[in-house]
């Protein structure tokens, strides 16, 4: 009797083992999800060719001139179809933004071998030296008003709340950053712009030593409202 309550007891164990298998087996998860996070990418503004490839060293150059006992103009442009400036927006700025251009330092001047220039000295209609350190005359403006701004590769995307500036020249101290273009907050929260054709005019004082190459660097940066 004993012999046949023990082996009772162990089919009944045997039971419950295999009875909690199956429910193990019968509770597991077959499904699964997948989770993916897509960041808000890096408002940007470079240089590029018309691949969209970035510019390794672009360069404006300007009209040559002869040296002159009289104050003289020179003109450029800036963006070109092989150089344009390029903005990306995917994301990043949700509420428009401004690209504009300086020179590096408020204080820089235009470089030559043994001899130099300014670009934001008013005195004299940008032809002679005024207050500030430097002791050289010179002035550059510059008008996006007449640039032409066209939409990148985005195919939704639209210049609508983009604006261009307004043609306006450097004067040390009040005048380091002139503004390219500004985006109010009803434009494209995502897209990607090229701006070509901005008018670059540059006066010469008087005198001013003949020199191969001047280089004046700058600086074109955006930033978010």
């Amino acid at each position: 009797m004993k012999y046949y309550r023990y082996i009772s007891n162990i089919g009944l164990f045997l039971f419950i083992i295999l009875l909690g298998i199956g429910s193990l087996i019968v509770l597991a998860q077959t499904n699964t999800q997948f989770n993916q996070t897509i960041n808000p990418g890096v408002l940007s503004i470079g240089i590029v060719d018309s691949d969209y490839a970035t510019v390794a060293s672009p360069a404006v150059t300007f009209g040559a001139v002869n040296t002159s006992l009289n104050c003289q103009t020179t003109t450029g442009i800036l963006g070109t179809a092989s150089q344009q400036l390029y903005i990306q927006n995917p994301g990043g700025a949700n509420n428009g933004w401004v690209a504009s251009i300086a020179g590096s330092a408020a204080t820089s001047l235009w470089t030559g071998t043994g001899a130099t220039y300014d670009f934001n000295d008013a005195t004299g209609s940008g032809c002679t030296d005024g207050a500030d350190a430097d002791t050289r005359g010179g002035q550059l403006t510059i008008n996006p008003s007449v640039g032409t701004l066209l939409v990148g590769n985005c195919l939704a995307c639209t210049t609508t709340g983009i604006t261009r500036g307004s043609s306006s020249a450097f004067v040390q101290g009040t005048t380091d950053s002139i503004t390219l273009l500004t985006a109010a907050a009803s434009s494209d929260d995502m897209g990607d712009w090229i701006f070509q054709g901005i008018s670059l005019s540059q006066k010469i004082p008087a005198e001013q030593l003949a020199v191969s190459n001047y280089v004046l660097p700058m600086v074109v940066s955006i930033i978010a409202n």
